[in-house]
């Protein structure tokens, strides 16, 4: 299942990029469906086009990253969605939590992560600094 607002090249690993791994545009191919059902609903309901710092991540790249070995992105679940700039974040918050994401993280450095981990857990908010 494709996005309809989200390219495979935002969607795949950037760790190639950063020199962490050379997995390419195919690991785009590891987003969890629903998760692309629930990025395009939040952009439809946000209203104008969402930016994504990353979705996948393979193992190399999350390592290099700092990432937990058993991270949501690695699984393919997970999405960390920047804010546009014609909301505020606390605004920004509110439409993501419209939707049944079942992890939610707002991060100061002006972005939210999203997943939609295995099984459903319910909507798990994480504040970070």
């Amino acid at each position: 299942m494709a996005s309809n607002y989200f390219s495979d090249e935002e969607l795949m690993c950037h760790g190639a990029e950063q020199g962490d791994c050379d997995c390419g545009i195919e690991s785009a191919q590891n987003v969890n469906p629903r998760l692309l059902e629930l990025l395009d609903q939040l952009r439809e309901n946000v209203g104008g086009p969402l930016s994504l710092s990353c979705a996948y991540r393979c193992p190399s790249h999350n390592e290099a990253v700092g990432g937990v070995a058993n991270s949501q992105h690695v699984q393919g679940n997970a999405a960390d969605v920047l804010c546009p700039d014609w909301l505020t974040m606390g605004e920004f918050k509110w439409y993501v939590e419209q939707l049944p994401f079942d992890g939610i993280g707002v991060y100061e450095a002006g972005f939210i992560h999203c997943d939609v981990r295995e099984g459903g857990v319910g909507a798990g908010y994480y504040w970070e600094g």
